[in-house]
């Protein structure tokens, strides 16, 4: 991707995803806990390396690149 002028601040999402049999919900009864949990929306962020406050900043420029791939 060619933006310009360069942003200060790029952020790039790319999420696999694929469903999940009702049988097999149990396996992910640790994961469902930790999204729901207090800190379940700023998780992810620490794991990628997101930095939320530049990514926040309305004084930069920003760039979002969202993309996903569903996994059969």
């Amino acid at each position: 991707m060619r933006v310009s002028p360069a942003p200060d601040v790029v952020t790039r999402i790319f999420m696999l995803f694929r469903g999940v049999a009702k049988g097999d919900l149990g396996v992910w009864s640790q994961a469902a806990a930790r999204a729901t949990a207090e800190d379940g929306a700023t998780f992810w962020t620490q794991v990628v390396g997101v930095d939320v406050v530049r990514a926040c900043d309305g004084g930069l420029f920003r760039v979002l690149e969202w993309g996903g791939m569903e996994i059969k």
